[in-house]
């Protein structure tokens, strides 16, 4: 796959992403890259829009930051696409976002789990592919 343009705002590096549910069209939002978080992360809010049952997940899920800890809920989504890669039936964290961060989601590692991941700075880009090892 050849490289992807990402929006930086805020010193954060956005790209887009479409998440897709049963019988529905996938949806576009905008994940913040953050290779520091283990898993990829939906705002509740945008769960809640796409219907997806958030009362129904089968496992709660723990962030810790600096700013304390949050619970949330995991929930499984049909395909899950970002920078030209498809995971099918993938594992969501579903937590809220402060309001005034106006964040959709990030895009953790486990969504990068066996491939590279290169962001070139300079050119603006960020390029995914299989791992030379």
């Amino acid at each position: 796959m050849g490289p992807f343009a990402y929006r930086l705002r805020d010193g954060l590096i956005y790209l887009p992403v479409h998440v897709g549910r049963e019988a529905a069209p996938a949806e576009a939002f905008d994940f913040v890259l953050d290779t520091a978080a283990a898993r990829t992360i939906l705002n509740v809010k945008h769960a809640r829009k796409l219907g997806l049952a958030l009362d129904s997940g089968h496992h709660l899920s723990r962030i810790r930051s600096v700013i304390g800890e949050e619970l949330g809920v995991f929930v499984r989504v049909p395909l899950f696409e970002a920078l030209g890669w498809v995971r099918e039936d993938f594992e969501l964290a579903c937590h809220a976002f402060r309001a005034e961060e106006d964040i959709n989601g990030l895009l953790g590692a486990d969504f990068f789990a066996g491939l590279r991941l290169t962001i070139d700075y300079g050119a603006g880009t960020v390029e995914l592919d299989e791992s030379a090892s």
